[in-house]
């Protein structure tokens, strides 16, 4: 289970001929309760056996972070002799950005008994800041914000099992301790509720599902990957708050004209239930497969939905380019998505393949959404 702690950006490095990484630490910048990482972590199957060291300085532009910088430093290493399979990982990183936001996180993502079992462990520290602008639509269209900041350190632990082929399930568990500040009050907005403002630890035991059958990690062309996920935060386990949170995402890849034209396709839905703290809320724009055109954080509730499709295109050499459309929605309850307001999205990027041997880009996206547009820049793709 990966990390807060590189904001909007996504890490990535070549190692040895034959092995490489993606670690994929997304969200924030409200630190979310709920770190999101792909089901096959970007690893690619190679030959190595040994331990092979990573270096990976990559600069991000995020919607409320601004530009900035993440550095990830880790291994790539092995706990069985079988080279066919997927190699572990285990990484130091950090990132900062242009608005003062930092963060720092050590991981580990360890496959063992020829990946049957998928462990993953982190540890992280971020001080954050970022726009508040309240929660619902009307919230969202009103476009206005306090500067909050917000500290974290979270510990997070999964161990997955295999079921059947390319299914996988188990236990997962994090705790969080979380305090948050009003930077700027001058504003229209009422700030967070006193107890969000208070610091709170936060723990929850959960479950985890996951499914991947993609062709590529980088570029899939074919196949789908989903992940089912929900936490249950106690009070009586010697947290702060009692609440739930439930998150599921499924993406499709499918060929139009060979490799070359691809269609991608990806539905989130989030939800949270009890007495949630406002950064434990769903919010657009968030973690992987986040709707893109839209502030992070601007649009939240308990309730979110996300549908977007993405066409790819990529050249014999090592340039591609993609047009994607897509609408999301926030609401107090699931009842009331029906009714919800459609937030509409869509835009388009470049992309530059990094390495020859792997479809691993560099991608700029511009996207509009409701308000305005956005302009993205990172490693990987959105979905």
């Amino acid at each position: 289970m990966l990390l807060v702690a590189v904001a909007g950006a996504r890490v990535a490095a070549q190692a040895e001929p034959g092995t490489s990484v993606i670690v994929d630490p997304t969200i924030a910048p409200a630190p979310d309760v709920d770190p999101d990482t792909d089901p096959g972590d970007g690893l690619a199957r190679g030959a190595g056996r040994g331990v092979t060291p990573l270096v990976a300085p990559v600069p991000f532009k995020h919607t409320q972070l601004g530009w900035g910088l993440a550095l990830m430093l880790g291994v790539i290493h092995r706990f069985d002799a079988d080279t066919t399979i997927k190699p572990s990982t285990g990484a130091v990183g950090g990132f900062y950005s242009e608005n003062g936001s930092w963060g720092v996180m050590a991981v580990e993502m360890a496959r063992l008994d020829r990946d049957a079992w998928r462990l993953r462990a982190m540890a992280s520290h971020v001080d954050v800041r970022y726009d508040f602008y309240g929660i619902g639509d009307d919230a969202g269209n009103a476009g206005h914000a306090i500067g909050v900041q917000q500290q974290l350190n979270f510990v997070a632990g999964m161990a997955l099992r295999r079921v059947t082929s390319g299914l996988y399930l188990g236990p997962v568990a994090t705790w969080m301790q979380s305090t948050v500040t009003v930077r700027d009050s001058s504003g229209s907005v009422s700030p967070p509720a006193v107890a969000d403002l208070a610091r709170t630890d936060l723990f929850a035991p959960g479950l985890q599902a996951e499914v991947d059958t993609r062709d590529d990690d980088f570029w899939p062309t074919t196949g789908s990957v989903g992940r089912l996920r929900a936490f249950f935060f106690s009070s009586a386990l010697g947290g702060s708050r009692t609440f739930q949170r439930y998150v599921a995402m499924w993406s499709w890849y499918g060929r139009l004209h060979g490799e070359a034209l691809v269609l991608a396709a990806n539905v989130n839905v989030c939800g949270a239930h009890g007495d949630a703290p406002f950064y434990s809320l769903c919010t657009l724009g968030m973690g992987r497969g986040g709707l893109r055109g839209y502030t992070q954080g601007r649009y939240r509730d308990t309730v979110m939905t996300t549908v977007q499709a993405e066409l790819r295109y990529h050249t014999p050499g090592r340039f591609g380019a993609t047009a994607f459309a897509g609408f999301g929605q926030v609401a107090p309850s699931a009842g009331d998505v029906f009714q919800a307001q459609v937030l509409p999205a869509g835009g388009a990027g470049l992309r530059f393949q990094l390495t020859r041997r792997y479809p691993m880009h560099l991608r700029l996206d511009y996207a509009w959404g409701r308000n305005g547009g956005l302009l993205y820049f990172g490693v990987t793709e959105a979905f």
